[in-house]
């Protein structure tokens, strides 16, 4: 019983600096990510710290939606390596009125749960209704900029590169009073989550630009990459599988000009990799076949 109270006289604390003001949002001005993402802001017995926590739900409640939008309008699963998006947050209130709307997204990779930082500042808050914020610890989000009268809120996301792997976007939303208080309002949490394209081009734009080979492709013990550098440096070669984990790594430094690197690949599981090569604003990557 000591125990829970403990945790409820702590978040009834958090709860009451919030009411300082987070109408620029969490990450602006709390410097908090609070969307219910591992790593986001928690409580000492790990349970995530939310919106809905704090915006008590009465008589205003509300549900909450993530979907990401290609070129042509179309909601997707899976995400094309380098290719821009909307990703598209959408707060409907179910009982009430409110009288404005917030909301904080970030989107992770699934291995590590690292931050993806694919967002971008539209420049025209007044117009787009969000913007960008970064927290100490280097995380960076997608909130609301003052409180929205659009429920809706269109968020430019790119995709991360080719060997990835799958990600999810988390999500919290409120709707709001704007009474200055947290009492009366509602809120809610979601997420949502991408895996990678097979059939995108089995190569970054960049990997062109390199000159980034792998032969045999498909490979069976070892893979042979050629690349050439515009300078010396050290460098990162990785090779992921699928799901993002990387299964091979070396850092060397290399000087500028032509390359080759021996990859050993009999131990790999048969299945479809990413190669990659980085460092030095350098960041190309190939896909290769493991039989």
């Amino acid at each position: 019983m000591k125990i829970r109270l403990v945790y409820t006289l702590f978040f009834a604390s958090l709860c009451a600096i919030a009411l300082l003001g987070n109408k620029n949002g969490r990450a602006s001005d709390a410097k908090a990510g609070n969307t219910g993402a591992p790593g986001d802001e928690a409580l000492p017995n790990g349970t995530p710290i939310t919106c809905s926590g704090c915006h008590i739900a009465s008589p205003i409640t509300a549900t909450m939606s993530v979907s990401v939008i290609d070129s042509s309008g179309n909601a997707v699963t899976q995400y094309v390596p380098g290719e821009k998006y909307t990703a598209r947050v959408v707060i409907t209130p179910t009982a009430g009125v409110p009288k404005g709307y917030g909301f904080q997204m970030i989107a992770l990779k699934d291995d590590g749960n690292t931050d993806l930082d694919g967002f971008s500042d539209p420049g025209n808050q007044m117009v787009n209704n969000y913007k960008i914020a970064t927290i100490p610890n280097g995380r960076t989000y997608a909130e609301h900029d003052n409180i929205s009268t659009p429920n809706t809120f269109n968020v430019v996301w790119t995709a991360p590169a080719a060997g990835t792997g799958n990600i999810t976007f988390y999500a919290a939303g409120n709707a709001v009073n704007k009474n200055g208080l947290n009492s009366g309002d509602g809120a809610a949490v979601t997420t949502l989550k991408l895996t990678e394209s097979l059939n995108a081009a089995t190569q970054n734009p960049y990997a062109g630009k390199i000159g980034l080979q792998l032969w045999p492709n498909p490979a069976s013990s070892v893979l042979h990459a050629t690349f050439r550098l515009p300078g010396s440096g050290n460098y990162h070669l990785a090779a992921r599988d699928l799901s993002g984990r990387t299964i091979w790594e070396t850092v060397q430094q290399l000087p500028a000009g032509e390359q080759q690197i021996e990859i050993p690949v009999s131990a790999w599981t048969p299945g479809i990799y990413f190669v990659s090569v980085s460092g030095n604003e350098v960041s190309a990557n190939v896909k290769v076949v493991k039989h």
